[in-house]
Protein backbone atom coordinates (compact mmCIF):
# COMPACT_ATOMS: atom_id res chain seq x y z
CA UNK A 1 0.00 0.00 0.00
CA UNK A 2 2.89 2.22 0.84
CA UNK A 3 3.98 1.77 -3.11
CA UNK A 4 0.88 2.64 -4.10
CA UNK A 5 0.79 5.83 -2.49
CA UNK A 6 4.30 6.89 -3.42
CA UNK A 7 3.74 6.31 -7.11
CA UNK A 8 -0.14 8.76 -6.39
CA UNK A 9 2.15 11.33 -5.31
CA UNK A 10 4.81 10.85 -8.11
CA UNK A 11 2.34 11.46 -10.35
CA UNK A 12 0.96 15.06 -9.02
CA UNK A 13 4.49 15.85 -7.97
CA UNK A 14 5.58 15.34 -12.18
CA UNK A 15 2.23 17.28 -13.18
CA UNK A 16 2.90 20.16 -10.83
CA UNK A 17 7.01 19.97 -12.09
CA UNK A 18 6.02 20.69 -15.86
CA UNK A 19 5.80 24.01 -17.37
CA UNK A 20 3.31 26.33 -15.66
CA UNK A 21 1.14 27.95 -18.63
CA UNK A 22 -0.83 31.27 -18.09
CA UNK A 23 -4.44 30.12 -18.33
CA UNK A 24 -7.94 30.38 -17.66
CA UNK A 25 -9.17 27.95 -15.36
CA UNK A 26 -11.91 25.74 -16.30
CA UNK A 27 -14.92 23.86 -14.92
CA UNK A 28 -16.31 20.86 -16.52
CA UNK A 29 -19.17 18.02 -16.19
CA UNK A 30 -19.31 14.51 -17.82
CA UNK A 31 -20.07 11.09 -17.64
CA UNK A 32 -18.65 7.87 -18.45
CA UNK A 33 -19.91 4.16 -19.42
CA UNK A 34 -17.21 1.81 -17.57
CA UNK A 35 -16.66 -2.39 -18.14
CA UNK A 36 -15.06 -4.21 -15.52
CA UNK A 37 -12.92 -6.81 -14.61
CA UNK A 38 -12.49 -7.84 -11.54
CA UNK A 39 -10.43 -10.36 -9.64
CA UNK A 40 -12.57 -12.69 -7.88
CA UNK A 41 -11.90 -15.03 -4.73
CA UNK A 42 -14.88 -15.15 -3.09
CA UNK A 43 -18.00 -13.68 -1.90
CA UNK A 44 -20.84 -13.31 0.62
CA UNK A 45 -22.12 -15.91 2.29
CA UNK A 46 -25.59 -16.42 3.16
CA UNK A 47 -26.32 -17.95 6.61
CA UNK A 48 -29.54 -19.32 8.06
CA UNK A 49 -30.06 -21.09 11.79
CA UNK A 50 -33.37 -22.93 10.70
CA UNK A 51 -32.67 -25.06 8.33
CA UNK A 52 -28.99 -24.61 9.00
CA UNK A 53 -27.56 -22.81 5.58
CA UNK A 54 -24.01 -21.56 4.61
CA UNK A 55 -23.83 -20.76 1.54
CA UNK A 56 -21.16 -18.25 -0.05
CA UNK A 57 -22.16 -16.73 -3.57
CA UNK A 58 -19.08 -15.56 -5.49
CA UNK A 59 -18.75 -12.05 -6.52
CA UNK A 60 -19.62 -11.36 -10.33
CA UNK A 61 -16.03 -10.82 -11.84
CA UNK A 62 -17.98 -8.02 -14.18
CA UNK A 63 -20.47 -5.67 -13.25
CA UNK A 64 -20.76 -2.70 -16.20
CA UNK A 65 -21.38 0.72 -14.58
CA UNK A 66 -22.04 4.70 -15.66
CA UNK A 67 -20.27 7.73 -13.74
CA UNK A 68 -21.42 11.07 -13.63
CA UNK A 69 -18.25 13.48 -12.81
CA UNK A 70 -17.29 17.08 -11.99
CA UNK A 71 -14.08 18.49 -12.96
CA UNK A 72 -11.93 21.24 -12.48
CA UNK A 73 -8.67 22.32 -14.50
CA UNK A 74 -5.98 24.52 -12.77
CA UNK A 75 -3.81 24.50 -16.07
CA UNK A 76 -3.15 22.84 -19.51
CA UNK A 77 -1.28 20.39 -17.35
CA UNK A 78 -3.55 19.53 -14.25
CA UNK A 79 -7.10 19.28 -12.89
CA UNK A 80 -9.22 17.27 -10.26
CA UNK A 81 -12.12 15.60 -10.94
CA UNK A 82 -14.64 14.25 -8.56
CA UNK A 83 -17.33 11.13 -9.41
CA UNK A 84 -19.98 9.53 -8.30
CA UNK A 85 -20.59 5.89 -9.78
CA UNK A 86 -23.09 3.02 -9.72
CA UNK A 87 -22.91 -0.23 -11.11
CA UNK A 88 -25.72 -2.62 -12.85
CA UNK A 89 -27.08 -5.37 -10.84
CA UNK A 90 -25.58 -9.07 -11.36
CA UNK A 91 -28.85 -11.89 -10.50
CA UNK A 92 -27.64 -15.36 -9.50
CA UNK A 93 -30.35 -18.49 -8.41
CA UNK A 94 -29.07 -21.51 -6.52
CA UNK A 95 -31.88 -24.65 -6.84
CA UNK A 96 -31.89 -27.32 -4.60
CA UNK A 97 -30.26 -25.44 -1.60
CA UNK A 98 -30.63 -27.47 1.49
CA UNK A 99 -33.67 -29.65 -0.37
CA UNK A 100 -35.20 -29.93 -3.81
CA UNK A 101 -37.93 -27.35 -3.84
CA UNK A 102 -35.65 -24.22 -1.75
CA UNK A 103 -34.15 -21.84 -3.90
CA UNK A 104 -31.79 -18.99 -2.94
CA UNK A 105 -31.56 -15.69 -4.65
CA UNK A 106 -28.92 -12.96 -5.11
CA UNK A 107 -28.65 -9.81 -6.29
CA UNK A 108 -25.26 -7.67 -6.09
CA UNK A 109 -24.02 -4.14 -6.76
CA UNK A 110 -21.96 -1.51 -5.86
CA UNK A 111 -21.65 1.86 -5.62
CA UNK A 112 -18.61 4.35 -5.41
CA UNK A 113 -17.53 8.09 -5.00
CA UNK A 114 -14.10 9.86 -4.84
CA UNK A 115 -11.52 12.33 -6.38
CA UNK A 116 -8.58 11.59 -9.04
CA UNK A 117 -5.88 14.01 -9.91
CA UNK A 118 -5.96 13.93 -13.61
CA UNK A 119 -2.37 15.30 -15.77
CA UNK A 120 -2.54 16.46 -19.19
CA UNK A 121 0.21 15.36 -21.94
CA UNK A 122 -0.37 17.48 -24.91
CA UNK A 123 0.01 15.39 -28.22
CA UNK A 124 -1.48 17.62 -30.86
CA UNK A 125 -4.03 20.81 -30.51
CA UNK A 126 -6.80 18.42 -30.58
CA UNK A 127 -5.51 15.02 -28.93
CA UNK A 128 -4.33 14.73 -24.95
CA UNK A 129 -2.63 12.04 -23.37
CA UNK A 130 -4.04 11.77 -19.47
CA UNK A 131 -2.30 9.92 -16.36
CA UNK A 132 -4.66 10.03 -13.25
CA UNK A 133 -4.36 9.40 -9.39
CA UNK A 134 -6.20 9.33 -7.10
CA UNK A 135 -8.59 7.51 -4.18
CA UNK A 136 -12.14 6.28 -3.90
CA UNK A 137 -15.03 4.99 -1.35
CA UNK A 138 -16.52 1.55 -2.47
CA UNK A 139 -18.97 0.32 -1.45
CA UNK A 140 -20.32 -3.54 -2.51
CA UNK A 141 -24.23 -4.47 -0.99
CA UNK A 142 -25.58 -8.52 -1.88
CA UNK A 143 -28.96 -8.95 -1.15
CA UNK A 144 -29.98 -12.51 -0.39
CA UNK A 145 -33.87 -14.29 -0.37
CA UNK A 146 -33.77 -18.00 0.57
CA UNK A 147 -37.64 -19.63 -0.66
CA UNK A 148 -38.52 -23.33 -0.15
CA UNK A 149 -41.30 -24.19 -2.08
CA UNK A 150 -41.88 -20.66 -3.47
CA UNK A 151 -42.47 -19.04 0.56
CA UNK A 152 -40.32 -16.67 1.75
CA UNK A 153 -38.16 -18.15 4.49
CA UNK A 154 -35.25 -15.27 4.90
CA UNK A 155 -34.41 -12.14 3.51
CA UNK A 156 -30.45 -10.99 4.29
CA UNK A 157 -28.11 -8.22 3.20
CA UNK A 158 -24.49 -8.28 3.29
CA UNK A 159 -22.35 -5.30 3.11
CA UNK A 160 -18.41 -4.27 1.92
CA UNK A 161 -16.98 -0.97 1.73
CA UNK A 162 -12.80 -0.30 1.44
CA UNK A 163 -11.30 2.99 0.63
CA UNK A 164 -9.34 2.06 -2.44
CA UNK A 165 -6.52 4.29 -4.37
CA UNK A 166 -7.05 4.22 -8.25
CA UNK A 167 -4.36 4.70 -10.97
CA UNK A 168 -5.23 4.92 -14.58
CA UNK A 169 -4.46 6.24 -17.66
CA UNK A 170 -5.78 6.85 -21.38
CA UNK A 171 -6.44 10.34 -23.86
CA UNK A 172 -8.62 12.52 -24.59
CA UNK A 173 -10.22 13.91 -28.02
CA UNK A 174 -11.24 17.60 -27.87
CA UNK A 175 -13.86 18.02 -31.43
CA UNK A 176 -13.75 21.72 -30.18
CA UNK A 177 -13.07 24.40 -26.86
CA UNK A 178 -16.01 22.77 -25.22
CA UNK A 179 -16.67 19.09 -25.87
CA UNK A 180 -14.25 16.29 -25.35
CA UNK A 181 -14.19 12.09 -25.65
CA UNK A 182 -12.18 10.40 -23.42
CA UNK A 183 -11.13 6.95 -22.93
CA UNK A 184 -9.04 5.29 -20.35
CA UNK A 185 -7.66 2.39 -18.14
CA UNK A 186 -8.04 1.92 -14.29
CA UNK A 187 -6.50 0.00 -12.08
CA UNK A 188 -7.79 -0.03 -8.53
CA UNK A 189 -6.43 -1.49 -5.75
CA UNK A 190 -9.41 -2.73 -3.83
CA UNK A 191 -9.50 -4.44 -0.29
CA UNK A 192 -12.93 -6.29 0.11
CA UNK A 193 -13.30 -9.83 1.10
CA UNK A 194 -13.83 -11.98 -1.97
CA UNK A 195 -12.35 -9.36 -4.30
CA UNK A 196 -8.43 -7.92 -4.18
CA UNK A 197 -8.76 -5.75 -7.59
CA UNK A 198 -10.79 -3.81 -9.90
CA UNK A 199 -9.74 -3.13 -13.46
CA UNK A 200 -11.67 -0.70 -15.48
CA UNK A 201 -11.87 0.46 -19.12
CA UNK A 202 -14.37 3.30 -19.54
CA UNK A 203 -15.63 5.56 -22.55
CA UNK A 204 -16.61 8.92 -21.73
CA UNK A 205 -17.61 12.87 -22.69
CA UNK A 206 -16.72 15.93 -20.76
CA UNK A 207 -18.53 19.29 -21.35
CA UNK A 208 -16.58 22.15 -20.02
CA UNK A 209 -17.75 25.85 -19.42
CA UNK A 210 -14.86 27.21 -20.39
CA UNK A 211 -12.42 26.03 -23.16
CA UNK A 212 -10.29 22.39 -22.62
CA UNK A 213 -7.58 23.85 -24.09
CA UNK A 214 -6.12 26.80 -25.71
CA UNK A 215 -4.51 27.88 -28.75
Amino acid sequence: MKKVFAGILAAVSMSYATEALAVKNTFYIGTDAVYDFNGVNGGPTFVNDNPVISQEIEYPDNLPSAVINAGYNFSERLGVEAYYQMSSTKKHNMYGVYSTNAELKSETNYQSYGLDFIAYIKSTDKVDWLLSAGVGQYEFETKFKYMNGGTPVKKYTDKEDCFAPRLGAGFQINFDDYISFRAMYRYVFVDIPGIDKIQEVLVGVRIGFEPFYWN
